[in-house]
């Protein structure tokens, strides 16, 4: 199967977008899903955005969320619990991502890659206490800031990326990001496809989400991403 086509089968399914994930509860939660992960994580950052990040003493992202997405991605344990980790990202997000959550869309574009390598380390690092947590903070990020080219890691990604360069491994997620961004840069004439309209959450969840699939290149990514799960 060519590239043009494989990429366009996993990505035009509207099932691709809209299933819940088979790991998280009987599979039928659809919170799991693309679309329900994206609204429950991004969507909660910008909803407290329109109302100055004021949460009534509630972290900004539930732990409940943070736990759906852990099993939804299979990501590997931490050694931080969730309500720790849920305490730990509101605070990372009050640092790091509230100051400049309006300047996204003002920067350039190697400008929000570079930002984006950077808020992977200091994410790692800050609520999970390791630098060598860039998978967690990887997969968090992705979720939580379409607005930023964050390219979701795990091994098999990695060792898919590798590939790509014909090497054995990448170190780290720096090195991973810019062969992602090599890779998906070279298939760009092969991705067309529109993105999905927000089939989950409420009339304005959806609105948010469909602004910030046509804003971002996040379906690009999902798409990129899926296509190097492939193996291709």
């Amino acid at each position: 199967m060519n590239t043009r086509i494989e990429i366009e089968t996993n990505c035009t399914d509207a099932t691709f977008w809209t299933t819940p994930s088979t790991l998280v509860g009987s599979g039928h939660d659809a919170r799991s899903s693309q679309n329900g992960l994206l609204t429950i994580m991004y969507g909660s950052l910008e909803h407290a955005s329109r109302f100055d990040w004021l949460n009534a003493g509630r972290t900004l992202v539930d732990k409940t969320y943070i736990n759906i997405l852990w099993q939804a991605a299979d990501l590997p344990a931490t050694g931080v619990d969730r309500t720790r980790m849920a305490s730990d990202l509101d605070a990372f997000v009050r640092a790091e991502l509230i100051p400049i959550w309006d300047e996204f869309e003002h920067m350039s574009h190697d400008e929000r890659h570079s930002l984006a390598v950077t808020l992977v380390d200091r994410c790692a690092s800050t609520v999970f206490g390791s630098g060598y947590q860039e998978e967690a903070a990887s997969w968090l990020l992705y979720y939580l800031c379409p607005q930023l080219p964050i390219f979701p890691m795990n091994d098999a990604l990695c060792s898919a990326a590798a590939d790509t360069q014909d090497r054995s491994d990448l170190n780290g997620y720096s090195d991973y990001h810019a062969v992602c961004r090599q890779q998906l840069t070279r298939l760009l004439p092969h991705i067309h496809t529109a993105p999905p309209e927000a089939e989950y959450g409420t009339q304005r969840e959806a609105e948010a989400i469909n602004h910030i699939l046509r804003a971002s290149d996040w379906w690009l990514r999902r798409c990129f991403i899926q296509h190097l799960l492939n193996g291709s």
